[in-house]
Protein backbone atom coordinates (compact mmCIF):
# COMPACT_ATOMS: atom_id res chain seq x y z
CA UNK A 1 0.00 0.00 0.00
CA UNK A 2 2.98 2.25 0.70
CA UNK A 3 4.04 1.51 -2.69
CA UNK A 4 0.94 2.40 -4.55
CA UNK A 5 0.77 5.50 -2.57
CA UNK A 6 4.07 6.48 -3.16
CA UNK A 7 3.50 6.29 -7.09
CA UNK A 8 0.58 7.90 -6.90
CA UNK A 9 2.37 11.29 -4.83
CA UNK A 10 4.99 11.17 -7.61
CA UNK A 11 2.54 10.75 -10.62
CA UNK A 12 0.21 13.82 -9.83
CA UNK A 13 3.45 16.02 -8.79
CA UNK A 14 5.57 15.12 -11.57
CA UNK A 15 3.10 14.23 -14.30
CA UNK A 16 0.15 16.96 -13.44
CA UNK A 17 2.03 19.58 -14.42
CA UNK A 18 2.69 17.85 -18.30
CA UNK A 19 -0.64 18.07 -18.60
CA UNK A 20 -1.90 21.12 -18.45
CA UNK A 21 -3.03 21.34 -14.39
CA UNK A 22 -2.33 24.73 -12.79
CA UNK A 23 1.07 24.57 -10.97
CA UNK A 24 0.36 26.37 -8.01
CA UNK A 25 -3.44 25.55 -7.84
CA UNK A 26 -1.43 21.58 -7.95
CA UNK A 27 0.81 22.03 -5.16
CA UNK A 28 -1.70 23.75 -2.88
CA UNK A 29 -3.88 20.77 -3.62
CA UNK A 30 -0.97 18.35 -3.05
CA UNK A 31 0.33 19.67 0.36
CA UNK A 32 -2.50 19.31 2.81
CA UNK A 33 -2.30 15.17 1.04
CA UNK A 34 1.19 14.95 1.48
CA UNK A 35 1.45 15.96 5.03
CA UNK A 36 -1.17 13.32 5.77
CA UNK A 37 0.32 11.08 3.81
CA UNK A 38 3.38 11.80 6.36
CA UNK A 39 1.64 11.42 9.08
CA UNK A 40 -0.23 8.02 8.42
CA UNK A 41 2.85 6.54 7.59
CA UNK A 42 4.82 7.78 11.02
CA UNK A 43 2.07 7.36 13.36
CA UNK A 44 0.77 3.82 11.77
CA UNK A 45 3.99 2.84 10.54
CA UNK A 46 6.13 2.53 13.10
CA UNK A 47 7.69 5.88 12.63
CA UNK A 48 8.45 5.32 9.12
CA UNK A 49 9.80 8.52 7.41
CA UNK A 50 9.02 9.25 4.20
CA UNK A 51 10.07 12.85 2.12
CA UNK A 52 8.73 13.50 -1.10
CA UNK A 53 12.04 15.81 -3.01
CA UNK A 54 14.99 16.51 -1.31
CA UNK A 55 17.68 18.37 -3.17
CA UNK A 56 21.20 18.55 -2.01
CA UNK A 57 23.69 21.31 -3.66
CA UNK A 58 26.99 20.48 -3.99
CA UNK A 59 27.86 24.67 -5.10
CA UNK A 60 26.91 28.01 -4.90
CA UNK A 61 28.99 28.63 -8.06
CA UNK A 62 26.71 28.94 -11.35
CA UNK A 63 28.39 29.92 -15.15
CA UNK A 64 24.90 31.88 -15.45
CA UNK A 65 23.57 34.96 -14.06
CA UNK A 66 20.10 34.63 -13.49
CA UNK A 67 18.51 37.87 -12.08
CA UNK A 68 15.27 35.92 -10.68
CA UNK A 69 17.74 32.58 -9.72
CA UNK A 70 15.10 30.88 -6.81
CA UNK A 71 18.32 29.94 -5.30
CA UNK A 72 19.88 33.32 -5.58
CA UNK A 73 23.34 32.38 -7.33
CA UNK A 74 24.55 35.53 -8.53
CA UNK A 75 24.09 37.31 -5.39
CA UNK A 76 26.85 35.12 -3.32
CA UNK A 77 29.53 37.49 -3.96
CA UNK A 78 32.18 34.50 -2.45
CA UNK A 79 30.08 31.74 -3.91
CA UNK A 80 31.85 27.98 -2.32
CA UNK A 81 32.10 24.70 -3.13
CA UNK A 82 30.73 22.30 0.05
CA UNK A 83 33.63 19.96 1.40
CA UNK A 84 32.71 16.63 -0.30
CA UNK A 85 34.03 14.98 3.06
CA UNK A 86 30.80 17.31 4.57
CA UNK A 87 28.58 16.35 2.20
CA UNK A 88 29.06 12.56 2.09
CA UNK A 89 29.12 12.29 6.08
CA UNK A 90 25.63 14.64 5.98
CA UNK A 91 24.19 12.25 3.37
CA UNK A 92 24.89 9.13 5.13
CA UNK A 93 23.17 11.08 8.48
CA UNK A 94 20.40 11.47 6.18
CA UNK A 95 19.77 7.80 4.83
CA UNK A 96 20.21 6.91 8.35
CA UNK A 97 17.12 8.83 9.45
CA UNK A 98 14.38 8.50 6.82
CA UNK A 99 13.04 5.62 5.03
CA UNK A 100 12.20 6.85 1.65
CA UNK A 101 13.16 9.48 -0.74
CA UNK A 102 11.23 9.76 -3.55
CA UNK A 103 13.18 12.15 -5.59
CA UNK A 104 17.17 12.99 -4.66
CA UNK A 105 18.12 15.72 -6.74
CA UNK A 106 21.80 17.06 -7.09
CA UNK A 107 22.04 20.98 -7.78
CA UNK A 108 24.00 23.60 -7.83
CA UNK A 109 24.57 26.21 -8.60
CA UNK A 110 25.64 24.31 -11.66
CA UNK A 111 26.55 20.76 -10.49
CA UNK A 112 29.11 20.16 -13.30
CA UNK A 113 31.25 22.84 -12.14
CA UNK A 114 31.35 20.43 -9.15
CA UNK A 115 34.54 18.57 -9.48
CA UNK A 116 33.64 15.71 -6.78
CA UNK A 117 30.36 14.72 -8.14
CA UNK A 118 30.75 11.53 -9.21
CA UNK A 119 31.37 10.93 -5.47
CA UNK A 120 28.26 12.36 -4.53
CA UNK A 121 26.16 10.30 -7.09
CA UNK A 122 28.10 7.17 -6.39
CA UNK A 123 26.79 7.33 -3.18
CA UNK A 124 23.36 8.06 -3.65
CA UNK A 125 23.25 4.87 -6.01
CA UNK A 126 24.68 2.97 -3.65
CA UNK A 127 21.26 3.90 -1.15
CA UNK A 128 17.89 1.91 -2.35
CA UNK A 129 16.09 4.66 -0.15
CA UNK A 130 16.71 6.93 -2.89
CA UNK A 131 13.90 6.33 -5.47
CA UNK A 132 14.89 8.61 -8.59
CA UNK A 133 18.03 10.01 -8.76
CA UNK A 134 18.29 13.28 -10.65
CA UNK A 135 21.40 16.01 -11.80
CA UNK A 136 19.78 19.33 -12.56
CA UNK A 137 22.27 21.56 -15.26
CA UNK A 138 21.71 24.24 -16.83
CA UNK A 139 22.67 23.01 -20.42
CA UNK A 140 26.36 24.68 -20.91
CA UNK A 141 29.16 22.09 -19.58
CA UNK A 142 29.46 18.33 -20.89
CA UNK A 143 29.45 15.82 -18.31
CA UNK A 144 32.41 13.50 -17.51
CA UNK A 145 32.69 10.55 -19.20
CA UNK A 146 33.57 8.56 -15.50
CA UNK A 147 29.83 10.18 -14.21
CA UNK A 148 28.43 8.58 -17.38
CA UNK A 149 29.88 5.59 -16.97
CA UNK A 150 28.78 5.74 -13.25
CA UNK A 151 25.42 6.62 -14.20
CA UNK A 152 24.84 3.92 -16.66
CA UNK A 153 21.72 1.30 -16.02
CA UNK A 154 21.45 3.54 -13.03
CA UNK A 155 18.32 5.43 -11.52
CA UNK A 156 19.92 8.67 -12.61
CA UNK A 157 19.22 10.66 -15.24
CA UNK A 158 19.91 14.56 -16.11
CA UNK A 159 17.93 17.39 -16.22
CA UNK A 160 18.96 19.65 -18.00
CA UNK A 161 17.18 22.96 -17.62
CA UNK A 162 16.79 24.87 -21.03
CA UNK A 163 17.26 28.45 -21.44
CA UNK A 164 17.07 28.71 -25.43
CA UNK A 165 20.47 29.92 -26.55
CA UNK A 166 21.97 30.07 -23.09
CA UNK A 167 22.04 26.33 -22.90
CA UNK A 168 24.50 26.31 -25.59
CA UNK A 169 25.06 22.25 -25.21
CA UNK A 170 21.74 21.26 -24.37
CA UNK A 171 21.39 19.19 -27.54
CA UNK A 172 25.56 17.76 -27.59
CA UNK A 173 24.52 16.72 -23.76
CA UNK A 174 21.44 14.95 -24.50
CA UNK A 175 23.13 13.13 -27.75
CA UNK A 176 26.42 11.83 -25.40
CA UNK A 177 23.98 10.57 -23.27
CA UNK A 178 21.61 9.05 -25.36
CA UNK A 179 24.97 6.86 -26.67
CA UNK A 180 26.06 6.46 -23.10
CA UNK A 181 22.65 4.65 -21.99
CA UNK A 182 22.23 7.41 -19.56
CA UNK A 183 18.39 8.81 -19.40
CA UNK A 184 18.50 12.66 -20.18
CA UNK A 185 15.37 15.08 -20.42
CA UNK A 186 15.38 18.63 -21.82
CA UNK A 187 12.95 20.70 -19.86
CA UNK A 188 11.39 23.22 -21.94
CA UNK A 189 10.87 26.84 -20.36
CA UNK A 190 7.16 26.49 -21.03
CA UNK A 191 6.98 23.20 -18.71
CA UNK A 192 7.71 25.26 -15.85
CA UNK A 193 6.98 29.39 -15.57
CA UNK A 194 9.27 31.28 -13.33
CA UNK A 195 7.74 33.37 -10.84
CA UNK A 196 9.33 35.91 -8.27
CA UNK A 197 8.96 35.55 -4.32
CA UNK A 198 9.95 38.90 -3.87
CA UNK A 199 13.20 40.16 -2.04
CA UNK A 200 14.40 39.00 1.38
CA UNK A 201 12.93 41.61 3.95
CA UNK A 202 10.52 41.37 6.32
CA UNK A 203 6.64 41.43 5.40
CA UNK A 204 5.01 41.69 8.85
CA UNK A 205 2.39 38.93 8.38
CA UNK A 206 0.00 37.53 10.96
CA UNK A 207 0.45 33.65 11.74
CA UNK A 208 -2.94 33.29 10.39
CA UNK A 209 -1.58 35.38 7.23
CA UNK A 210 1.13 33.04 7.41
CA UNK A 211 -0.58 29.96 7.54
CA UNK A 212 -2.99 30.77 4.45
CA UNK A 213 0.11 31.28 3.06
CA UNK A 214 1.89 28.53 3.34
CA UNK A 215 -1.36 26.18 2.22
CA UNK A 216 -1.52 27.94 -0.83
CA UNK A 217 2.19 27.36 -1.59
CA UNK A 218 2.46 23.83 -0.88
CA UNK A 219 6.00 23.10 -0.78
CA UNK A 220 7.22 19.65 -0.97
CA UNK A 221 10.98 19.87 -1.88
CA UNK A 222 13.08 20.36 1.19
CA UNK A 223 16.35 21.57 0.47
CA UNK A 224 19.59 19.73 2.32
CA UNK A 225 22.10 22.59 2.09
CA UNK A 226 25.96 21.45 3.83
CA UNK A 227 24.16 19.58 6.71
CA UNK A 228 20.64 21.39 7.41
CA UNK A 229 17.56 19.73 5.89
CA UNK A 230 15.38 23.32 5.28
CA UNK A 231 11.85 23.04 4.84
CA UNK A 232 11.69 25.27 1.34
CA UNK A 233 14.93 26.09 -0.58
CA UNK A 234 13.85 30.11 0.21
CA UNK A 235 14.83 29.70 3.63
CA UNK A 236 17.74 27.52 2.77
CA UNK A 237 19.27 29.94 0.47
CA UNK A 238 17.74 33.31 1.86
CA UNK A 239 19.28 32.35 5.39
CA UNK A 240 22.80 32.65 3.96
CA UNK A 241 21.87 36.07 2.03
CA UNK A 242 20.56 37.69 5.52
CA UNK A 243 17.40 36.49 6.17
CA UNK A 244 17.11 35.06 9.45
CA UNK A 245 18.22 31.56 10.05
CA UNK A 246 15.65 30.34 12.15
CA UNK A 247 15.75 26.61 13.62
CA UNK A 248 12.03 26.09 13.30
CA UNK A 249 12.70 26.15 9.39
CA UNK A 250 15.21 22.90 9.27
CA UNK A 251 16.74 20.14 11.06
CA UNK A 252 20.89 20.40 12.16
CA UNK A 253 22.46 17.11 10.86
CA UNK A 254 25.57 18.70 11.88
CA UNK A 255 26.06 17.55 15.50
CA UNK A 256 25.81 14.57 17.14
CA UNK A 257 21.85 13.56 18.00
CA UNK A 258 20.92 10.35 18.18
CA UNK A 259 18.53 8.83 14.95
CA UNK A 260 15.56 8.62 17.15
CA UNK A 261 15.47 12.68 17.88
CA UNK A 262 16.28 13.40 14.19
CA UNK A 263 13.66 11.11 13.31
CA UNK A 264 11.01 13.22 15.25
CA UNK A 265 12.36 16.54 13.63
CA UNK A 266 12.35 15.48 10.61
CA UNK A 267 8.65 14.27 11.02
CA UNK A 268 7.79 17.38 13.06
CA UNK A 269 9.57 19.37 9.23
CA UNK A 270 6.81 17.17 7.15
CA UNK A 271 3.85 18.79 9.69
CA UNK A 272 4.81 22.69 9.42
CA UNK A 273 1.68 25.06 8.99
CA UNK A 274 4.04 28.00 8.27
CA UNK A 275 7.57 28.56 8.84
CA UNK A 276 9.38 31.84 9.86
CA UNK A 277 10.91 32.06 6.11
CA UNK A 278 6.92 32.49 4.89
CA UNK A 279 7.50 35.86 6.25
CA UNK A 280 10.57 36.87 3.92
CA UNK A 281 8.75 35.20 0.44
CA UNK A 282 5.73 36.08 -1.49
CA UNK A 283 5.39 32.34 -2.55
CA UNK A 284 1.23 31.42 -1.61
CA UNK A 285 0.50 34.99 -1.85
CA UNK A 286 -0.93 37.86 -4.59
CA UNK A 287 2.13 39.10 -4.78
CA UNK A 288 3.72 36.31 -6.58
CA UNK A 289 4.52 37.02 -9.91
CA UNK A 290 5.55 35.14 -13.54
CA UNK A 291 8.91 37.05 -14.83
CA UNK A 292 10.92 36.04 -17.82
CA UNK A 293 13.06 32.60 -17.58
CA UNK A 294 16.58 33.09 -17.36
CA UNK A 295 16.79 36.24 -17.56
CA UNK A 296 20.42 37.60 -17.33
CA UNK A 297 22.07 40.49 -14.98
Amino acid sequence: MKGILMKLIYILAEKGKLIGFNRGKLKALLYPAYRMFCYVLYRLGGGYIYLYHVELPLTQRCNLRCKHCSFFMPYFKQPVDFAVEDLLKYMERLLSVVDAVQIFRILGGEPFLYKDICAIVRKAISSPKLKTIEIVTNGTIMPSRELLDLMKGERVKIQISYYGKLSRKAEEIKAVCDEAGVECVIRDPKDKTWFYAGDLHERGRSVLELRKQLKRCGNICRNFQNGKLYFCPRASFGSKLGMPDNPNDYVDFRHDVDVKTLRKQVFALTQKRYIAACNYCDEGTEEYKPVPVAEQL
